[in-house]
């Protein structure tokens, strides 16, 4: 009772958002690492982005096997042979789109060329649903495996800011026990972050590249001793510049394409370039908005993860 009420949704918003500085490293570091993934197995964004929510679905049905079954085995290690055995209704196209928050036009051309591409199938009476191919299956766990790292090293930072720490392994290894009951609820994080950041940006691909300019500026914030002071007017941002090579080579998106969505953030002002090394670095001494790094944006996405948080610290406390 005391660990349920101690990690109320609430609760756990109220000490993500007085403390998010100390977080932002693990948490764009899992942003960067789950996006990527998807992007190294889909090739496009807007694409995965579907792939997640029939995923999700797929979860959730596996989920469901509790209610009759409270031993049933809910484990990564069991997830190949879960998968197999579950049947998932029909999903119109409307549905999908609202759900990802792509226009309806864009979900349904996704969905024909997802389909093509053997990452999802269509069954009689338009069915579609997700089930991963066993010839994908190493190079899925893999991915998975890098994303339960990231979301591990997230929610131990957040465990010692109740004074709780608990060891990077004991993390992974109750998310891998009871997988699908977290990747259910991890996937309903991404989809509301990925169709939150669409509403803005209106590029996925421009989400991920920018990603990488943050990770490096609080990474830089953070060696430098300035991680805590919220007034960077002494910070020369140049110092913690990214090339596009490395965004292309973190993200598996073409050089070509980061470059020119990297001078498109330019243009915003949200990135700026050195002309001579030709590398970016976030704006972070200016008067305009930064949309990067608006307060209030902050809030929306702390609202976001934090029923998530919720949920994985009192399982982990249970």
């Amino acid at each position: 009772m005391e660990s349920s009420k101690k990690f109320d949704k609430n609760n756990v918003e109220k000490v993500l958002r007085d403390n998010f500085t100390k977080l932002m490293p693990t948490f764009y570091e899992m942003e960067s690492s789950f996006l990527s993934g998807v992007y190294r197995r889909y090739g496009d964004l807007e694409g995965g982005n579907i792939v997640i929510y029939f995923a999700r679905d797929l979860h959730l049905e596996i989920l469901r096997k509790r209610e009759v079954d409270l031993d049933f085995d809910l484990s990564l290690d069991m997830f190949w042979n879960n998968h197999k055995d579950i049947r998932q209704g029909k999903k119109k196209i409307i549905l999908v789109s609202k759900e990802t928050g792509l226009p309806k036009e864009t979900t349904r051309r996704k969905i024909i060329s997802l389909i093509r591409k053997k990452h999802l199938k269509k069954e009689e009476k338009n069915r579609l649903y997700w089930e991963p191919a066993s010839e994908h299956k190493e190079t899925y766990l893999r991915i998975i495996g890098e994303q339960i790292n990231s979301l591990s090293k997230f929610i131990l930072e957040q465990t010692k800011l109740f004074n709780s720490p608990i060891p990077l392994s004991r993390i992974e290894r109750e998310i891998k026990k009871n997988y699908s009951f977290y990747w259910y609820h991890y996937l309903t994080v991404q989809l509301q972050y990925i169709r939150f950041w669409h509403g803005r940006l209106n590029d996925l691909e421009m989400l991920l590249i920018g990603l990488q300019s943050i990770i490096q500026t609080v990474n830089f914030l953070k060696k430098t001793e300035n991680y805590q002071n919220k007034n960077q007017k002494n910070f020369d941002s140049k110092k913690a510049n990214i090339s596009a090579t490395s965004v292309s080579e973190v993200t598996g998106i073409p050089r070509a394409t980061c470059i020119r969505k990297l001078e498109k953030f330019v243009k915003m002002k949200v990135l700026e370039k050195d002309l001579e090394s030709k590398r970016y670095s976030l704006k972070l001494n200016q008067t305009t908005l930064n949309p990067m790094l608006d307060g209030d944006w902050f809030k929306q996405k702390i609202s976001i993860v934090s029923e998530f948080s919720s949920v994985v610290m009192k399982g982990l406390f249970r």
